[in-house]
């Protein structure tokens, strides 16, 4: 047996708590010294050139431990040695993931640095980063928060290491790393208080002049700054509350996970929105909410965290693709609950166009109908399918017209029978990746009445029509331009309704994009920019109700 493994044959032992083996038990607050069991030919003097930082240090141990012979001390002696005396070696943090703002004094922080101890890391509002310390504990701070590495070291003596951070403000989750019984634990210290573990998983929020802390799996011991209180065990499923005070509350059950299987299996639009369900009988209800969608299964770096206050949840700014999403309810206390996890799946892109004509609800005559829409500059070809509206079926399982391979942003549907009818359109990438269809959009086709006598009339006066499908309430901010980047501005009108009559400029191309304003002032974003083509004016019979008519070769022309 070597001199140190003898030395240390007994595991190091806190002399406030009996460790036992078991995976994360709390660490009481002032946790700071460790137990040597001395052998034969122990001097004081002997073990301080062993293991203290300075050997000169050897009268201190004296004096705590009231050794009355420092040469010659009796085997089996519990000697306590305090952590500050002993002989470390610094070992920085890892910054394994940053995601949005996050700075280090002010510089902006990236992926693969390493942080010593007294750093000071702060995020942005959408800022997120991931930090392995010493000991494998791993911290994920999230946005709006700031914190300070203030130990970071091995104890080569113990074959341990020593961790310990200060929460100012913000959110960290923490993952800490196992110590054996006998080692230092991960601390974390808030203004108002102190959580310790030797393993566990648990989440730490400082909110003004609070700390929350919630404990997800283990056992935390969480103390105030208050004089003389004792700390406070927190179990798994708890959560607890320092106050102002520094006094530790009773610790609460935390809120159960929302309930996501009722939830969209895929979303179609670039706001993304979805409805939580409501607690069932007997649960308690949630005052809010918690939504976090990651690049990956790991939540290291963010692409949402959104708290709301209503179980109506809007997600802005998502490319397409599969996302690893959690939701976790908040009680009135503010402690948040475990989370529930789900994938959102997106695919919004290539955004479908707006339909031109026929408008939404229109009546025409004839044997056939000629419909438009937007350009999408993404498209390299569109999908339309028209399906007969009124069925008991969904029109579109079964649909009476599916074009896969339109090249230009019309298409003539030629002997269609009097009925109504749906109709929606979908862009397709040159690669043939295939968007959403654009909401379906209704007409009437009425049988083509018999051809009146040539009136004398013409045509002096076009519209140009465009029509979307939106919401209850929404207002619409549209562009019209005669550039694609919007910088020679011909209208830009803000509407209640979901479409635009505009009387037609000068033939040639324009742009058009339009977003929404929702009822409480949210403005989603600007839509594809797309575009459409104004031509020459054309003269046209005109019937009893001065519609133009139209024949299966188009409008009838006046001589």
């Amino acid at each position: 047996m070597t001199p140190g493994a003898r030395c240390w044959r007994a595991a190091l032992l806190f002399p406030l708590l009996a460790w036992g083996l078991a995976a994360a038990q709390p660490l009481p607050v002032e946790a700071t010294d460790i137990v040597h069991i001395t052998e034969p030919g122990d001097t004081l003097i002997g073990l301080a050139h062993r293991y203290l930082a300075d050997p000169r240090e050897w009268p201190q141990l004296q004096r705590l431990n009231r050794v009355r012979e420092p040469r010659r001390m009796p085997v089996g002696l519990s000697l306590r040695i305090p952590l500050r005396l002993l002989r470390v070696e610094p070992v920085p943090a890892a910054v394994m993931a940053v995601s949005g703002g996050a700075r280090r004094q002010g510089t902006p922080l990236l992926a693969g640095e390493s942080l010593p101890a007294g750093s000071e890391v702060a995020t942005d509002a959408d800022g997120s980063v991931t930090l392995r310390l010493v000991d494998g504990t791993l911290l994920r701070l999230r946005g709006g928060s700031r914190m300070r590495l203030e130990e970071s070291y091995r104890i080569p003596a113990a074959d341990g290491a020593r961790a310990r951070t200060r929460l100012e403000q913000g959110r960290v989750e923490v993952q800490a790393g196992r110590a054996r019984a006998g080692q230092p634990g991960f601390r974390i210290e808030t203004p108002q208080g102190a959580l310790a573990v030797r393993g566990t998983e648990y989440r730490v929020a400082v909110d003004g002049p609070r700390t929350l802390g919630e404990v997800l799996d283990g056992t935390v011991a969480m103390s105030g700054m208050a004089a003389g209180q004792p700390a406070r065990e927190v179990g798994r499923g708890y959560g607890a509350i320092v106050d102002a005070a520094g006094e530790v509350g009773t610790p609460s059950l935390l809120p159960l996970p929302p309930r996501l299987d009722g939830l969209p299996s895929r979303h179609e639009r670039p706001l993304v929105t979805f409805s939580l369900p409501r607690p069932q009988a007997g649960e308690p209800p949630a005052r809010s909410w918690r939504v976090q969608v990651a690049r990956d299964e790991s939540f290291d770096e963010l692409l949402v965290d959104l708290r709301s206050t209503t179980p109506d949840i809007r997600i802005a700014g998502l490319a397409d693709g599969r996302h690893p999403m959690r939701v976790r309810a908040i009680d009135a206390l503010g402690l948040e609950g475990p989370d529930a996890a789900t994938v959102l799946v997106l695919k919004a892109r290539p955004e479908p166009p707006l339909l031109r004509t026929p408008t939404a609800g229109a009546v025409l005559r004839g044997h056939g109908v000629d419909l438009d829409w937007t350009a999408n500059p993404e498209a390299a070809r569109y999908r339309l399918q028209l399906a007969q509206a009124g069925v008991e079926r969904e029109p579109f399982v079964l649909p009476l017209v599916d074009v896969q391979d339109v090249a230009a942003p019309s298409y003539h549907v030629a002997a269609l029978a009097p009925g109504s009818y749906l109709w929606r359109v979908a862009a397709v990438r040159a690669d043939g990746d295939t968007g959403p269809f654009s909401a379906p959009q209704g007409f009437e086709l009425l049988a083509l009445p018999s051809l009146p006598s040539v009136p004398t009339s013409r045509v002096d006066e076009q519209q140009v029509q465009l029509t979307w499908i939106g919401e209850a309430g929404q207002r619409y901010e549209v562009q019209l331009a005669r550039d694609p980047a919007f910088d020679d501005l011909l209208a830009e009108p803000v509407l209640g309704e979901s479409r635009l009559q505009w009387t037609a400029p000068a033939p040639g191309r324009y742009y058009v994009r339009l977003r929404a304003r929702e009822v409480d002032g949210f403005v989603g974003a600007w839509t594809a920019i797309q575009h459409f083509d104004v031509g020459e004016a054309v003269a046209c019979v005109h019937d009893g109700s001065a519609a133009c008519v139209r024949t299966d070769a188009g409008a009838l022309r006046r001589p």
